[in-house]
């Protein structure tokens, strides 16, 4: 039994033997492994180290590049500065001297409007005092009438004389300021001339004169007469809010507002209604009549 034993001792150590002998070759493994490990991470560090450094250099010429960038550009702001008010300083001199031409022509233009404007009503005068010639040389070539030669009718026109004629010097002596003769113009044409053209237009301009000479009532015939016989002429609104101004001038206020009023109803949105409006708006009167009160139910 006992050289068994001895036997079997040898064996068991050689068992126990290997395993411990395959673990010291693990941790020599993994202990090389390790030191492979570092030097990996040293060579990392040390190729980082090397990249910082680079960017750093790289870092602080673009630091440098940009300072050089805002010099110049500062450098470059103040001339342009220096430049601008060079070039305004230069300019300053002939604007002030364009300014003056300027105000200079402006004045000479106000002369020249005002010598149109005085050589206009100069040309007014000389055209009343034309008409008046015309009027007097037709008058003179007018040969008297013979008892054997024919005459217009006592109806009819002066020989010679057409509506064309007599319109065009009514309109002539209106503008020159020749009243009377205006309105003798103006009444032959609608005597002689009933159913001419400009009828309504004549009609219209005597008012006119009319209230200009402060004949009120008659200048109402005269814008009655546009409305009751030509209510469709294009200034039929005028010669209505010529007709209330006539009536209110005259001292008939009631008529007067009521003209305003019709007009106003008529043609609301005109620019004749706006100005009747303003005239009953100056004599406190509303735009429109009040309504008539309901008569009272009979108990």
């Amino acid at each position: 039994m006992r050289s068994i034993a001895l036997f079997t001792l040898p064996v068991l150590l050689t068992a126990l033997a290997v395993p411990v002998l395959a673990q010291k070759d693990k941790i020599l493994e993994i202990q090389r492994d390790l030191a492979l490990l570092q030097n990996d991470v040293r060579s990392m560090k040390s190729a980082m180290d090397e990249k910082f450094a680079g960017l750093s250099v790289l870092v602080q010429q673009s630091l440098d590049t940009a300072n050089k960038s805002t010099t110049s550009l500062a450098i470059l702001d103040k001339s342009l500065g220096d430049k601008l008010r060079e070039q305004q300083t230069s300019l300053n001199a002939p604007v002030a001297g364009v300014n003056a031409k300027v105000d200079q022509m402006t004045t000479e233009l106000a002369l020249v409007k005002e010598s149109v404007s005085e050589l206009s009503e100069l040309i007014k005068k000389l055209q009343g005092q034309l008409v008046e010639m015309n009027n007097a040389v037709r008058i003179i070539n007018t040969p008297p009438p013979t008892p054997s030669a024919p005459t217009a009718s006592s109806s009819g026109p002066p020989p010679g004389i057409s509506s064309e004629t007599l319109y065009t010097n009514a309109v002539q002596a209106k503008n020159a300021g020749q009243l009377d003769f205006a309105i003798e113009q103006f009444q032959q044409y609608l005597k002689f001339f009933p159913d001419a053209t400009y009828v309504p237009n004549a009609q219209l301009n005597l008012g006119d004169v009319l209230m200009t000479q402060g004949r009120f009532d008659e200048a109402v015939q005269y814008f009655d007469a546009i409305l009751e016989q030509h209510p469709d002429f294009p200034k039929a609104p005028d010669a209505q809010l010529k007709k209330g101004k006539a009536l209110l001038n005259a001292g008939r206020r009631t008529d007067a507002v009521n003209e305003f009023r019709n007009l106003i109803k008529k043609k609301e949105n005109s620019e004749q209604a706006f100005l009747a409006k303003q005239e009953l708006k100056a004599l406190g009167m509303p735009y429109a009549a009040p309504a008539a009160p309901a008569p009272k139910k009979k108990r």
